[in-house]
């Protein structure tokens, strides 16, 4: 009996679905997946950045002033800022639909469960006074995030999940993330000696990020004959 032409297939070829799912099994494709990916992690972000503000009360009984609050509203201001920026950092990481494995879901959720946990040690520093432990708890919960945003910007670009990506433009990426750890770090062996001088020390960040960004910008023109922008081309 002659062969259906449709149920024909080279002899020794494996099933297509077997070649999916092997595929599949290593990285995974496909923007509703993506898109729960990053609507997710917004959540993340817009919970925690909100959280924020639920520290700053007056003082019960007594005239009005603004000058007990005003430490905690720096505060709110300063982890506002660092949130802030890890969320624009992520959005451009994951500007476009691209593919992702179990190990970036993973890290990612790390990486979430450490901004997450960023209102606690704001609560701490606003509540407490400017002492080694306080600060430094704070510093340091600071760095755990900006070292989990090095380690995810490395694995979110990586060849396997971005083969469109250009070298330069990986490096200015990484170049971008790796900065405000460093000043983390620094802020925390600051708060040691001079915690009230480590809360400053932070304003660094702003002309790091700037400076950064150009130094990330030369490299990659340098290695790639562009300015594009290093996430999401």
């Amino acid at each position: 009996m002659a062969r259906s032409p449709g149920n024909s297939r080279p002899k020794g070829a494996k099933p297509r679905s077997h070649v999916v799912t092997k595929a599949a099994s290593s990285a995974v494709h496909g923007s509703l997946g993506f898109d729960r990916f990053v609507f997710f992690s917004d959540a993340v972000f817009a919970i925690a950045i909100t959280l924020l503000v639920l520290d700053i009360r007056l003082p019960q009984g007594g005239p009005f002033t603004l000058g007990p609050v005003v430490p905690k509203i720096i505060g709110f201001g300063l982890s506002f800022y660092v949130i802030g920026r890890y969320w624009f950092a992520h959005h451009q990481l994951f500007l476009k639909p691209q593919a992702y494995d179990p190990l970036l879901v993973n890290l990612n959720l790390a990486f979430l469960a450490s901004v997450a946990f960023l209102p606690f040690p704001t609560s701490v520093v606003i509540m407490e006074r400017p002492e080694p432990e306080p600060v430094g708890f704070y510093t340091l919960c600071l760095a755990v995030v900006g070292l989990l945003m090095v380690a995810l910007v490395v694995m979110a670009t990586r060849p396997k999940l971005r083969p469109d990506m250009r070298r330069g433009a990986r490096l200015r990426a990484i170049l971008n993330s790796i900065l405000p750890p460093l000043v983390f770090a620094g802020a925390t062996g600051i708060s040691l000696v001079s915690p009230r001088n480590a809360l400053f020390f932070l304003a660094v960040l702003i002309p790091v990020g700037i400076l950064g960004d150009r130094l990330g910008a030369r490299l990659a023109k340098g290695l790639d004959g562009t300015l594009e922008l290093s996430e999401g081309e």
